[in-house]
């Protein structure tokens, strides 16, 4: 993802990162020289680009520099004492790490501005809520968001720096699997204000309990500035052990009674906005969406906008790719397409508010496996299981190895709806296939990894 329109100069970014400049042959480098984009691919590179040669776990971007990447671009930031090719840009920026350098670039980049810069963090909801806010805060002027979900150390500083004068407010994401992530993250956005939409055991293979979920998204709490709103779920218990100390700085949605902004029960189209009733916009159907709607409804009013402005803005809302994406099949029926990650919280909101919506008498799920759940894995699948039996689904088909003990639990269950499983979600085409036709509509939802959009396409 290449950052546009930057005005650094590789001084000013060498003094943010620590950095040492040295130009061909080691010679001093022309400092002052200026770059208007940041890029981490290779592939994406465009000439004039400083390019941040990055090293995961399973990759090493130093591989990568040769000289038509040299050719290129204004300069590289490269590891210290990493070997370099002979062709070589007009600057090298040497640095102790490069993920590290890209953080402290994009942190002094997001100071040079004056704007409300919002963070958004919880375990389901937070892709969908950015779009909201983005969409609420938009009806003030252009606001610079997250993209997709760039929300981890890479994409969040990524995101950052493509803030520009032009933006009114800011919206940017953060996602966490290990305690200390959204501290980190939050060090570069410098966030004013922030929405926490729900703690649920999401990424337990790594947090190892939900408490430790908990202390870990309300670390954005503490980065914020005194005084600063907070957007909290009223219905999470764990969230609201925050509220004592907020005070009036916090902003409840939900369906609690007490949730400053409300989605009214028996009517989940209208929403009490601090007392203001207003309807949801066609734009926001189905419970999921609608509670996401006020937490971005929550925001907009803790940033000073009117009733009619939140309304105005979630007229305006469009889904990301792969979050309640409604698709049209040949054969008539409607698929519902939310398969771009999942946990035990999201999976059941998700059914729940697909089987809400959704009119077609005959309606169906596929659901794939829920990773990086631990330990925990086994049971959750197994209560997953437990609970899907009661639902009103026509069928069920479950991909994954890991779906394993949700389909014993619906077996014994004696779910009155056929279920079918397999390893891989491919096997499961045939059989879906067949029971589409109009009349029918068919939710798919599993974690990123199980790819379960290439089942949809296979359809």
């Amino acid at each position: 993802m290449p950052v546009l329109d930057l005005t650094l100069t590789w001084e000013e970014a060498a003094a943010a990162c620590g950095g040492r400049l040295t130009g061909p042959g080691g010679r001093p480098a022309p400092g002052l020289t200026p770059f208007a984009r940041v890029c981490t691919d290779n592939r994406a590179a465009k000439p004039g680009d400083a390019f941040f040669a990055l090293k995961g776990d399973r990759f090493d971007a130093h591989r990568f520099l040769d000289a038509p990447l040299a050719a290129v671009c204004s300069g590289w930031v490269v590891r210290r004492g990493a070997k370099l090719p002979d062709a070589r840009p007009p600057v090298v920026c040497e640095v102790e790490d490069t993920r590290e350098a890209l953080a402290a670039v994009a942190g002094a980049w997001r100071s040079r501005f004056d704007v409300p810069v919002v963070g958004v963090t919880g375990s389901n909801g937070k892709t969908t809520v950015k779009q909201m806010a983005k969409a609420v805060l938009g009806v003030r002027g252009p606001v610079c968001a997250t993209a997709g979900n760039f929300n981890n150390e890479v994409g969040l500083p990524l995101s950052v720096l493509e803030l520009a004068p032009k933006h009114k407010h800011a919206v940017f994401e953060m996602g966490a699997s290990k305690k200390g992530d959204i501290s980190w993250l939050a060090r570069v956005a410098k966030p004013t204000a922030a929405v926490l939409t729900n703690v649920q055991p999401a990424h337990l293979e790594f947090f190892g309990d939900l408490e430790t979920v908990f202390r870990t998204k309300s670390e954005l709490l503490e980065a914020l500035p005194p005084g600063a709103p907070a957007v909290l779920c009223a219905d999470d218990e764990n969230l609201r052990r925050h509220l004592p100390a907020l005070g009036a700085r916090a902003w409840t949605f939900g369906r609690a009674e007490d949730a400053r902004v409300r989605v009214l029960p028996g009517s989940d189209a209208v929403l009490s906005l601090d007392g203001i009733m207003r309807p949801l916009p066609a734009a926001v159907s189905g419970p999921l969406e609608r509670l996401n709607a006020a937490a971005a409804a929550a925001l907009g009013l803790s940033l000073g906008l009117s009733p009619d402005e939140v309304v105005k803005g979630l007229a305006a809302y469009e889904p990301a790719p792969l979050r309640f994406a409604v698709r049209s099949h040949p054969s008539g029926a409607r698929l519902v397409v939310d398969a771009y990650n999942a946990n035990p919280g999201s999976m059941r909101a998700g059914l729940e508010s697909f089987l809400a919506a959704a009119p077609e008498p005959a309606r169906y799920a596929v659901l794939g496996d829920m990773k990086e759940l631990g330990k925990e894995s086994e049971h959750l699948h197994a209560e997953l299981g437990t609970w899907l039996a009661a639902k009103p689904l026509a069928g069920v088909w479950l991909a994954g190895p890991e779906m394993q003990p949700a389909v014993e639990a619906l077996r014994a269950a004696r779910a009155p709806f056929p279920v079918a499983h397999a390893a891989d979600p491919a096997a499961l085409v045939s059989g879906i296939r067949a029971r589409l036709g109009r009349g029918t509509a068919l939710y798919v939802k599993g974690s990123r990894a199980m790819h379960l959009e290439t089942l949809v396409e296979a359809l």
